[in-house]
């Protein structure tokens, strides 16, 4: 049975990589009527094989439960999906529908190529089930720029058995930052293994943390211009955990996570470090990763009772905006977010639905890390604060810096302030260069 579930979960995570491109006509904007009175919309998407074939059987429900309307659809991986929606958006032929991430949701919202959902939400959309404070993460100077399909939050993943001979009686309902860097110094101490292992997306850490001080990685002025959103003491105390944690051992440098050729060989994965803080719906396929007799249990990140936590989208479903057929673009949007039919084909291949009566409905059939991932989503509903700001145009260039610095940091060779004032300043030339 794990063997089963060991395939299913690395199928989702190699998804964006190893996926073959395919279609099945022209998947540009050019949507229109066609000799048979049928209006023609296009979708992209990228993702793994399973996600592909779920898809287009539901495209094939969508058609027979729309026959005036006909969808075109090319997929393919991560990387080619984004380097030809690029391309399509240079020459004004985006798809009517896309698959976007949130990293990328700024930089196509705020150049008027996608559209503002707001007129379909209670009419072609309906988001009654979907929680607004998840609705609002496609949200960016008052437009609807996309529509959430899946949720997660971050979490701790630790392991019980390093935790425990760490000593520090750690209390996961509710514990600090501080009471976090003593417990994995400790542990390190005592077992000869890391007490914490980094996940290869650090930035989300560092965002988390800032969000228990009141602050984030980035905010907006009124004019919708993004600025640096945290203070220097508070990149510089987080920083200097970093920092002292592997100069002890207590935590890998860099290159341990980033050489990583899939989550089994990470040390947390091969039970060779207590604690891995990432994304909820990681937990799933942490689970199915670890080593033989390594137990994985799932908590609330440290300092979770002040707003820090926030519902984070898997991906949202835009509409270009340059699209002919807005209407049909958002009755498919719906289908894929709402309808029953189309969510019992595609199950939780996306994550937990962000939609509460399509969670509801498939929670029977999830399996039990699933159902426990759901259940941990609810529980923190009364807890969870707003959420972040979209990031703004040039995150992924930001985000791979951020890494270069935290990579010095782990090998001592920046110190805390010094890659605040290099941090700082490449975020301020990224803005001014998209941001006039």
């Amino acid at each position: 049975m794990k063997k089963t579930f060991l395939k299913a979960a690395s199928l989702l995570f190699l998804g964006a990589t190893l996926a073959a491109c395919g279609n099945n006509g022209n998947s540009s904007g050019s949507s229109e009527a066609d000799a048979d009175g049928k209006t023609t919309i296009s979708f992209t998407w990228w993702g793994s094989e399973v996600r592909h074939e779920k898809y287009i059987e539901s495209i094939k429900e969508f058609e027979k439960q729309n026959p005036d309307i006909k969808v075109e659809y090319e997929y393919g991986s991560w990387d080619d999906h984004w380097k030809k929606l690029a391309t399509k958006a240079a020459s004004g032929e985006l798809p009517d529908v896309i698959q976007m991430d949130v990293q990328y949701i700024a930089q196509y919202g705020t150049k008027n190529q996608l559209a503002d959902m707001s007129e379909f939400i209670g009419n072609e959309i309906q988001t009654d089930d979907i929680k607004e404070s998840i609705l609002a993460t496609g949200e960016l100077d008052g437009n609807v720029f996309g529509i959430p399909t899946s949720v997660n939050t971050m979490a701790m993943l630790y392991n019980p058995s390093l935790v425990e001979q760490g000593g520090t009686g750690i209390d996961f309902s509710n514990y600090t930052f501080d009471d976090l860097v003593e417990s994995t110094a400790a542990i390190a101490e005592a077992t000869g293994d890391y007490g914490w292992n980094d996940n290869n997306d650090n930035s989300t850490i560092l965002q988390y943390f800032l969000r228990t001080k009141g602050e984030d990685l980035y905010q907006y002025y009124a004019d919708g211009k993004p600025e640096i959103g945290f203070t220097k003491e508070n990149w510089v105390e987080f920083m200097g955990a970093i920092a002292d944690l592997t100069e002890a051992k207590a935590m890998p440098t860099a290159e341990v996570t980033s050489n990583a050729n899939s989550m089994d060989q990470y040390p947390f994965s091969q039970g060779k470090a207590a604690y891995m803080m990432t994304w909820s719906n990681q937990y799933l396929t942490y689970k199915a990763s670890a080593a033989e007799d390594v137990e994985i249990n799932l908590a609330r990140p440290f300092d979770s009772e002040n707003g820090a936590m926030a519902y984070r989208p898997g991906f949202f479903y835009s509409i270009a905006n340059a699209s002919e057929s807005k209407e049909a673009a958002a009755k498919f949007v719906d289908f894929l977010v709402n309808s029953e039919e189309a969510n019992k084909i595609i199950g939780t291949e996306r994550g937990i639905p962000s939609n509460d009566a399509i969670k509801e409905l498939l929670y029977a059939d999830m399996t039990p890390e699933e159902q426990e991932s759901s259940d941990f989503l609810d529980d923190i509903a009364d807890i969870v604060g707003d959420p972040s700001p979209i990031p703004p145009i040039g995150f992924a260039e930001i985000n791979t810096y951020f890494k270069e610095l935290y990579a010095e940091i782990t090998y001592g060779t920046m110190t805390p302030e010094e890659t605040y004032d290099a941090f700082t300043q490449r975020c301020e030339e990224i803005f001014a260069e998209n941001y006039q």
